[in-house]
This record gives structure tokens, C-alpha cells and sequence, in this order.
């Protein structure tokens, strides 16, 4: 039976390593670093140590140094044991601090006991000459030792950046895919709304214009009355009091009202015809009737992203429409509204003064193309570079999440289409969306 010193600083390694020895017959002492090991091994000296090599306090390979430097322990087998060392280079080093056995962790139990057994009969058999080390192999050893440790150390250090990058880039998706469900819910509530307000709006808005309608026929009625009755007085002219009508018809100018009514009858018509306009406009782009894909046309979808970033848009920017003749598009039209809105206001916010805003469509072979550029103040390279990243803005504190062009990239790569930019500091930007046409089913 021998006593045999194992150092481990894993449990589940240390516990199955000690009931194979005892199992064995052997005496067992475990400890958990070299420091303890070492202290453990000068009050009563084992007959054998097995011990890992990455430990905290002392790692495997100082306690090896340490053991070979000892008088008193010179003659005692040491086998290292590890599983994160185990490089070539590392093995090489370990025997040459003077470990008897260098073994990979896990091995199987007849292997270690093979090499147990070895280590005991070798120390029966010879014992170590006891003699130093020269000096210069000394430094040798730990100038191979410091290089071994510092390897390790690299490496570990490159795969906790790894690991960190991972993690940054997983926080990263977690909260672009937040932000973007957000925004969906923020699109449904504008929809729930918009469907709400519709039906508040529309049914006063119903009888407003049946009744402007109906007052511009009266005024057109009492118009002609009027211009019936003055003809008949008129017509008398020893009428008494006629002086007296027509100067009060000059005071109350009456003429002017009886030719301004009709036009403000209709320009109150093409007023409240605009409100019902907005409201269809707004239910149209927050469409929680159109969740899923389905054929729409982009000009149709940009006059309506249009008009509900109109108030925005009006009194920074001239607005003009370069619309040519597309085909339809499978998409979600809420979804696209969503991008075209952010593409819009990203376009007014760019301007430091007064400038134009153009809305282009055109078509290019398998592609619908729609581009949005303005005449502000431009990115440069730098900044072109990064535009897409989640949470990346130019904008200040408070102003901007920079999640907008990123939640817009990840759309129109859904769609099969794609996004680019092109700007010049102090020049303008344009952003450019195509998007893929269906191609016509072959009719059998």
C-alpha cells in the first residue's frame, strides 16, 4: 500500500481519482492547489503525487519545480494530470520539470493505475542522484515554463474575447428583436387607434359634408332669387326706397358674399374630404388587415407614408414625387410604410436649412426600385460605414436609439430586397430600396 498525495482542485475529478486509489489499496490525502500540496507533502512525505496542473495559488508545474527543488522530496514520482494543458509543448515542459508521467485528463482507470504502479517500482528500483539543477538549466525551465503559462494565458484571454463578443452580439439581436416587436406592438396600437378614431370621425364627418353639400345648392337657390329680385327692382325705377336697398346692398356687400359663399362651401368640402382622407391614410399604413404579404403598389404606399409624415416634412423641405410606372409588389405593406416613414424623417432631420426632399420609383430588371434623397448635410465615410448597425446614431443623447435604419434593413431583407446609401458630407444622402418583382407564374 503507498501513500499517494492527490491534488485537485475539481471535486467531481478529485472524488473519482481518490476512490480509484483506495479501491486500489492505497492510503489517499487530497489538498486543492500546490501551495497546500507542497506544505501537506514536507509533514509527512508521500510516496507518490498525482496533480492537476491548472490550479489557483500554485498551478501543477511550480508544484513539480518546487517538489524537484526539495531535498527532502526530490525521490518523490510526481504524475501530472490536466485537461487544459495539453499541447505538446506543455507535456514536454512538464517532464522536464521532472514529472515522471504526463497523462491527459479524463483517462481510463487501468491506464492511471498502470502508471501508478510504474512510478512506485521506478522509485524502488533507483533513486534520484539529488544533485541541483546547473543554474542555466534552471532558467531554462522557467523561461519554458513563463512561456507555457503565458500561451495558456493568451489563449484563454482570446476565447473570453470570443466569448464577450458572442455575448455582445446575442445582447445586441435580443434588443434589436425587442425594439422591433415594439414597434410592431406600436404599429398594432396605431392601427387599433386609427380604426377607433375612423369610426368617431367619419360619421360626423358624414353628415358635415352632406350638409356643406346641401348648403352650397341653397346658396346656389338663394343666388339665383336674389339675382331675380334685383332684376325685378331694378327694373322699376321710380321704385321708392331703391337708393336706400342699394346702398345698404353696397354697405352689406352683399355682391362679394353672394360670390364668395359657393367658394367656401368648397373649400370647407375639400377640407373635410382631406380629414377623411387622413383617416383612411393612417388606417391605411398602420393595416392590421394586411399582417401577412400580399400584392400592393409602392406609389400607393408612399402617398400614404407621405401624408402622415406630412406635418413633419412641410416646413423644412420641399416635397417632390418622381413616380414612374411599377408593377405590384408581394409584401407587407405595413412592414414597407414602417421603412418609407423612417427613410422620410431621417431625410427632414438631415436638413440644416431649407431644402428639397425627392421621393423617386422606378423599375430595373426583376427589381422595383424607390429612393429618398435629400439635400442636407450628408455622412461622411466614416459614418456610411456604420449607418446600419443596431443602436449606431449620429443624433444626439435623448434624440435618436439608432435602431430606425437597422429594424428598416432587417425588413427589406425579409422581403428578398436590399438597402443602400449613398451621401457626400454637405452634399445630401440618398437612400435607395429595391425591392423584387414576382416573377409570372408559366401558365400550364
Amino acid at each position: 500500500m503507498a501513500k499517494i498525495l492527490i491534488v485537485e482542485d475539481e471535486l467531481m475529478s478529485r472524488s473519482m481519482l481518490e476512490l480509484i486509489l483506495q479501491q486500489a489499496g492505497h492510503a489517499v490525502v487530497c489538498t486543492v492547489d500546490g501551495a497546500d500540496a507542497l506544505v501537506a507533502a514536507r509533514q509527512q512525505c508521500p510516496d507518490l503525487i498525482i496533480t492537476d496542473v491548472m490550479m489557483p495559488v500554485m498551478d501543477g508545474f511550480e508544484l513539480c519545480r518546487q517538489c524537484k527543488a526539495d531535498q527532502t522530496l526530490q525521490q518523490v514520482p510526481i504524475i501530472l494530470y490536466s485537461s487544459d494543458y495539453t499541447e505538446q509543448q506543455e507535456q514536454k515542459l512538464g517532464l522536464e520539470l521532472g514529472a515522471y508521467r504526463y497523462l491527459v485528463k479524463p483517462s481510463p482507470p487501468p491506464l492511471l493505475l498502470a502508471a501508478i504502479n510504474d512510478a512506485l517500482a521506478e522509485q524502488q528500483r533507483s533513486s534520484l542522484s539529488g544533485k541541483e539543477q546547473p543554474l542555466d538549466e534552471e532558467m531554462k525551465l522557467l523561461r519554458n515554463y513563463n512561456e507555457v503559462l503565458f500561451n495558456k494565458l493568451e489563449a484563454k484571454m482570446q476565447e473570453l474575447q470570443k466569448t464577450i463578443d458572442e455575448q455582445k452580439k446575442y445582447e445586441e439581436t435580443m434588443k434589436a428583436m425587442q425594439a422591433q416587436i415594439i414597434q410592431q406592438e406600436k404599429m398594432a396600437s396605431i392601427g387599433q387607434l386609427a380604426a377607433g378614431v375612423a369610426h368617431e370621425i367619419n360619421n360626423p364627418m358624414g353628415f358635415i359634408t352632406s350638409n356643406l353639400t346641401s348648403l352650397g345648392k341653397y346658396a346656389e337657390r338663394l343666388d339665383s332669387y336674389i339675382a331675380a329680385l334685383q332684376g325685378s327692382i331694378y327694373s322699376c325705377t321710380n321704385h321708392p326706397g331703391l337708393d336706400e336697398l342699394d346702398q345698404l346692398r353696397q354697405k352689406l356687400k352683399v355682391d362679394y358674399i353672394v360670390s364668395d359663399v359657393n367658394e367656401l362651401i368648397n373649400e370647407s368640402l375639400d377640407g373635410a374630404n382631406r380629414v377623411r382622407r387622413i383617416v383612411q391614410d393612417l388606417k391605411s399604413f398602420s393595416r392590421l388587415d394586411q399582417a401577412e404579404s400580399t400584392h400592393a403598389n409602392l406609389n400607393e404606399c408612399l402617398d400614404t407614408t407621405i401624408n402622415i409624415a406630412w406635418n413633419e416634412l412641410k416646413y423644412i423641405s420641399t416635397l417632390e414625387r418622381q413616380f414612374g410606372e411599377i408593377p405590384e409588389v408581394v409584401c407587407n405593406p405595413q412592414q414597407l410604410n414602417q421603412v418609407f416613414l423612417n427613410l422620410l424623417v431621417n431625410a427632414a432631420q438631415a436638413m440644416e436649412q431649407q431644402g428639397i426632399i425627392t421621393v423617386k420609383t422606378w423599375t430595373e430588371p426583376g427589381w422595383v426600385c424607390v429612393s429618398v434623397a435629400d439635400t442636407g448635410k450628408g455622412m461622411p465615410k466614416e459614418v456610411q460605414n456604420r449607418i446600419f448597425e443596431p443602436f449606431f446614431t449620429t443624433k444626439p443623447a435623448g434624440k435618436g436609439t439608432g435602431l430606425g435604419l437597422s429594424i428598416s434593413v432587417d425588413i427589406i431583407r425579409k422581403h428578398h430586397g436590399e438597402i443602400t446609401v449613398d451621401s457626400e458630407a454637405g452634399k445630401g444622402t440618398t437612400f435607395t430600396v429595391r425591392l423584387p418583382v414576382e416573377k409570372e407564374k408559366s401558365k400550364s
